[in-house]
Parts: C-alpha cells; structure tokens; sequence
C-alpha cells in the first residue's frame, strides 16, 4: 500500500490526470465512440440503450421535484428523491449515447433545484440514525445520490455554462461531499464513518472520489484515495481495499453485503482507472476486485447470495452484480465464466464499454459455464480470521451446496452464529439461516429499517443451526467481544473421492468451552442422494444445558418418538436471547431406541434427520412468531435436540435425503428414511467415532481425529474388532 500512496502522491501531485477532459468516469469519449459505431451489431446492448433512453425520455417528461425531506425508506419523498438521481444518471448517459442536449438540460435543471434546496436543509428529521443525511435519513443514501450524479455531471458538464457550474459546485456539490466527509454542526459522526473499514464508508469515498473527479478537485481526490487525514493510515478507498477483503476476495459482512459493497468499489475503480491510469488500481493486490467478485459468485446457489449474517433475498441479478460483470470482464475478458453470469441471472448491461463486450462475446457464443467448487474462503485482511467452507456436490446433477461458517463477527451487520452450517439441494434452501429481519424501504414496516426483531431474534445464535449453551446466545450477545474473536476452519478435505468434510473450531463463544464440529459430505452406492454427516462436539469445564436447533424449510412429515402437541394453547420456548420468539409446538423423548429421527418433506423431495440421543434427550418442534406483534417474523419451524446437565457431549447426526414425490401423479416414492441407528462408538480426547446404520446391513463409519490436523499425519484405530487406518484428520469407511 505504501508504494501506491507514494504513486498517488507524484500522480496527483503532478497534475498527471486529464481534470478537463469529459466524460471520463465511468466511460470517456472514446469508448461512447465506440458504443456509437457499434450500435445495431448487438441486439442485446441495444435492447439495454433502449431501456435507457426510455428512462431518459420517461424522465424529461416529467416535471422536476425535489421535495423537502420528510420520510424513510420507501417513503414517498425518499423515493423521488431516488427516482431523481436515477433520473439524473440516465439522462447524463442518454446525453452522451445521442447527443440530444434535452437529456442534458433535464440534468442542468435539477441539479440547480438541487442547488436551491440543499443549503436549506439541516439534518433529515427522522432521527433514525446515528448518521444521520440531510436529502435521506441516513448518510449512506447521500453518498449514493452523489456517486450517481456525479457520473450524470461529468457527463453533461460541457454543456454547463461557468457560471451554472460555480453555483451547483458551491451550493451542492461541494457542502454535500464535505457534509459526507466531516459531517455537520456538533454532529461529527461522518467523520468517523468516512474513514471507516466498512461498506458505508466505501460509498461514501466513492462519492467524494467521483464528484472530485468530475469538479477537478485534487483534494477531495486525495482524501476518497486515502483518507480524511490524507496519510493513508486511518481510511481511505485504497486502504479499504487492504482491510475489507480476505486474501480469497471475501468480505467480512458476509456475501449480502459484499454484493453491496462491491458497487462503489468497481465504479470508483473504473473511474480512477481513467483518470489514473498509471495506478493500475485493477492490478492491486494481486486483482483484489477480481476476486472479490469470484468469491461472490461462489458463495451463491441458485443464482442466490447464501443468507449470511443480516443478509436478505438477493442474487447475481443484482444491479451492483451487473455494474461488477461488466466492469470487471472489460478488465479480464479471459474469465469467460462472467459471461454466463450475465446471460443466466442479469439479461440487462451497462451502458459502458464493459457491458457493450459483455452483450457482444455472448452473442459470439464465447461464454463458459459457472464452475461452482468446494471451497473454503478466508476471512480477515490477512487471512487469518477463520472463514467460510462450502462443499458442492461433485456430481453436476445432483445441485448440493452445505456450508459452515466459522468466521469473524462481521462488524455491525454480524449474527452471533459460530460454526452454524446451512444446506442446499434441488434447487431450494433445505436447512437454513434466517438471515435479517427488515422489509426494505417498506416505509410501513419500521420506515423500511432493520426491525427491533433483527436483535432480538435474527442475530441470536437460536436463530442458526448451531449450538446454544444454557440458552444464551455467544458472547451473550455482546458485539464488543464478538468482535474481537473468530473461529477456524482447522480442517478440510475436497479430494477424498466418495466424500469431502470440513471441520470448524471455536473456543471464545463460551468461556470454559470449546466446540468442534465436522460436516462430511458422502457418497454411498446403496443410498439414493449423498449423506450429510454432522457432527458437533462441545468440550466444558462444568455442566451446561445443550440446545442444537436445526431450522428447516418443508412440511412435518413424521417423529419415530412419541411427542405432545400443543392443540389449544402455545407457550414460549423461554424469555430472552431469542427464545422469547419461539412458540413451543410439541415436544417428546425417545425412551425406546437411541436414535431419533425427523422427516420433513421439500416440494418433491423428503429429508430425513437422524440424531444419538439418549432416553434423557428431550425434542422440541418450535415455530417462530411469539412476541412479535407487528408480524415483523417469518412464521419458520425448527427441531431441537436439547441435553441437560451434561458437560461434553457430541451431537451426531445423519441428514439423508431420499424419496420423491409427483404431484401431478399424486404418488411417492422411497418417503421412509433409510437409517436404522446413529450411534457415538469412540468419544475420548483423541478420538471421536460415529457410526451411523442403514438398511440392508449398511453403514458409514467417521473416524476423527481430536488434535491432529495434519493431512499427511496416519492413524490407525481399532473399533468394534476392526482395524480402520486413514491419513488426515477424517476417515471415512462404508460397509
């Protein structure tokens, strides 16, 4: 980082950048040349123009309105005010593509309205943030109104007179990217935010970076690029680029918030990349950009982002995925796999370059397919914060994807959710993580923010499928302490052939506890899916109460157990942390065998969980929706194993999916689970030996090792009167 300061500094120092010349953010005159020429050569590209144009054409239309701020997210002048720098990028595009100067008086037009309006405004009146805007309720919104215009600007800025230019610089431009940089009056709170390791942040330097650019001024350049102190030691894009992603592209709020994240980063990216090009800010450690959106493709299935930490339901579709696509394609055309990306989940492309040679290499027939892999991502600038594992099915066919996270916090947007595993299969969320409570921009539902609900439930660790001691949540629910610790991915294995694991450690959740937990992804010849076999061990120095809830998506199909079901009246499964939400719909133990088993059906496919339990174990069947009375929850449903009084405990479990059903035939097939026993044969401190049985005299034996990681390491261990030998940490041996 330091060489590339140096570089900025005898750049911009220099006066090396071409301040005049316009357009020259996110494309410059030669490349609208070429999008020009090349018009009617690529149907798809110009369906994209088209849409654009409509926009413009749909917005000069329409009367300019820039109303006094009044309202939340999806409120009514939150929403025109969004409509209006949409509008305004348009129409500066449109300006450029046709040379028609209507486009480029609606832009004038409203940038003065703009200019009138914005020195009235204190801050926004709905105090819902501690940062809060003066045009939006929160800060983070005006650095998105500023990145758009300001490539609107840039675009139209030769058609301003000086004049018109000197009034919305100093009434606008230039007290909006001071009030993003340092805030207003006693309230300094941008300050901290712009020179934050956080997405916010990146916005919000993005913001001022772009509209320094376009105004040709070198010192809002200067602090975008590192800083508001201008030493590249306390924030700044470039250091951003150091600290918010892993060595492997992840980003440490998790895949939503990466899809968020990368938007201000590929376009500042794209804009420093014209006007500094000597940077070669694409090249920076070692194409960080680049990989940061491989990464994010990979933590998609379905064309959906995994729901990690306070994630909602978005995918590859995403306009920031579009914007991070095509810009970064136009870097590294080689990577044919993008191509796919957009064909599959976008049919829509930037009016740039990039998105022209996206539209045009599909049309060549050039795309390759996504290649999804068994992975595991780092997490922390240096790659030594824990991670995030993903095994994928290696069969094409059979579309599995099972995760376990075992990462940092997550900063503000973290759930208290060590080692918590999620599982995919056709096509559909199997077991799941709730991801966050918020309706956005819904101003109705808590002006479209996160509900009181995303902290009372959706951060909990009851909300994921891990474990919860004496029913309170890790680090009881303290960030300040979550954030100062991660779990490890200490082990994986993705070439075993007929199976791969991955295994996970955390010892700072709990104090006085250490938990483990193993995920092997097997293929058997005598079942009909590959197996899942889980299993998560907690090692303490006294007696605790062990919850291990697994959340579900299907229908309740059966118990082998006896159970009571609340008929008439619900009780609450407990009082805080997240129980207080959770209604008691039965519960039951299992005194005649020591395996209890739960089927539930997925739209044609059945799932079976098998777990060790004991005569002591109790099973609780919760739905979610206590205590909620807005109707903020989703009404979600969940299996809990609960063990009392115990102080190391493994929970084995079998996860087998079988079965299909047709309803256009009405009929089913194979809905009984195949597992006879699970059973926890070996459990010492060196050795954890599951065992789980199936019919026709089948079983699959997992063999671990406690405290040997190494892959080369052998070990040979004597069960049952049978020698099993393996080299690693995991063995696995069918029969």
């Amino acid at each position: 980082m330091r060489k590339l300061i140096i570089c900025i500094f005898m750049v911009l120092g220099g006066y090396l950048f071409s301040f005049a010349q316009h357009p020259s953010l996110l494309f410059t005159q030669e490349e609208v040349n070429e999008m020009r020429a090349g018009k009617g050569t690529v149907p798809a590209f110009d369906k994209s123009l088209s849409e654009v144009l409509a926009a413009a054409d749909a917005a000069v239309n329409s009367p300019v309105s820039v109303p006094v701020p009044v309202d939340g997210g999806g409120g009514v002048v939150h929403e025109q005010h969004k409509s209006n720098y949409y509008a305004m990028f348009h129409c500066g595009v449109a300006y450029q593509l046709t040379g028609d100067k209507k486009y480029a008086a609606y832009v004038g037009d409203m940038l003065e309205a703009y200019a009138k309006l914005y020195p009235t405004l204190g801050f926004h009146p709905l105090l819902l943030s501690p940062v809060p805007g003066r045009l939006f309720w929160q800060t983070l919104n005006e650095s998105v109104w500023l990145v758009h215009t300001a490539v609107a600007y840039d675009c139209i800025y030769n058609t301003l007179s000086p004049k018109q230019r000197a009034t919305i610089e100093k009434n606008l431009f230039v007290p909006m990217a001071d009030f993003i940089m340092d805030g207003m009056g006693d309230n300094h709170a941008n300050n901290k935010t712009f020179n934050k390791m956080h997405n916010h942040a990146t916005w919000a330097t993005a913001a001022v970076g772009m509209i320094g650019f376009a105004m040709n001024r070198e010192d809002y350049v200067k602090k975008a690029l590192y800083g508001s102190d201008g030493t590249g030691k306390r924030g700044g894009f470039i250091r951003q680029m150091d600290y918010l992603f892993s060595p492997d592209g992840y980003f440490t709020e998790g895949a939503y918030y990466q899809r968020y994240a990368i938007w201000p980063f590929v376009i500042f990216a794209q804009c420093i990349e014209n006007k500094l090009p000597d940077l070669k800010i694409f090249n920076y450690r070692d194409s960080i950009l680049s990989k940061a959106l491989s990464t994010l493709i990979q933590l998609s299935y379905e064309g959906e982002f995994f729901h990690i930490n306070d994630a909602l339901l978005k995918g590859l579709s995403a306009q920031e995925l579009v914007y991070a696509v095509d810009i970064l394609y136009n870097v590294n055309p080689s990577d044919k796999s993008l191509l796919s990306v957009a064909n599959k989940y976008q049919h829509t492309y930037l009016p740039t370059i990039g998105g022209f040679k996206v539209a045009r290499d599909i049309a060549r027939g050039e795309a390759a397919p996504i290649i999804y892999r068994s992975s595991v991502f780092r997490d922390g600038r240096k790659g030594d914060e824990g991670g995030i594992a993903v095994i994928r099915s290696t069969d094409s066919n059979l579309n599995s994807a099972l995760t376990l996270k075992a990462t940092s916090h997550g900063l503000s947007h973290g759930h208290f959710d060590k080692l918590t595993m999620a599982y995919y299969d056709n096509g559909n969320e199997i077991l799941t993580d709730y991801g966050a409570s918020r309706f956005l921009n819904i101003e109705a539902k808590y002006k479209g923010h996160y509900t009181r609900e995303n902290q009372s439930f959706a951060k909990q660790t009851i909300a994921h499928n891990t474990l919860v001691v004496d029913e309170t949540s890790h680090f009881a629910g303290d960030i300040k302490v979550s954030s100062r610790y991660h779990s490890d991915i200490i082990y994986h294995d993705f070439n075993g052939g007929h199976f791969q694991v991955m295994v996970a450690k955390d010892t700072n959740a709990y104090p006085g506890i250490e938990m483990k937990r193993t995920l092997a992804y097997v293929t058997t010849p005598f079942l009909q899916f590959p197996l899942i076999l889980d299993v998560l061990q907690a090692n303490a120095d006294k007696e605790h109460q062990y919850d291990y809830p697994i959340w579900y998506n299907g229908h309740f199909v059966s118990l082998n157990f006896p159970y009571a079901k609340a008929t008439n009246e619900l009780k609450t499964l407990g009082t805080k942390d997240g129980y207080q939400h959770l209604w008691l719909e039965a519960w039951g133990q299992n005194k005649s065998r020591n395996t209890s088993s739960f089927t539930f059906v997925n739209k044609d496919r059945f799932y079976t969980i098998s777990i060790a339990t004991t005569a002591q174990t109790e099973m609780k069947m919760l739905r979610l929706g206590a205590n909620d009375p807005d109707f903020n929850l989703r009404n979600e449903t969940a299996f809990l194993i609960r063990e009392k009084a115990r102080k190391n405990h493994t929970f084995a479990t079998s996860i087998e999916t079988h079965g299909e059903y047709d309803v256009v035939m009405e009929t089913s097939s194979n809905l009984t689970s195949s597992c006879e026993e699970v059973k926890v044969v070996m459990d010492t401190a060196s050795y954890t030996v599951v065992k789980a049985t199936y019919k026709g005299g089948h079983s699959v034996m997992l063999c671990l090792s406690n405290t040997d990681a190494d892959k080369e390491k052998g070990h040979r261990l004597t069960v049952e009167g049978t020698m099993y030998a393996w080299n690693g940490r995991c063995g696995v041996f069918m029969k």
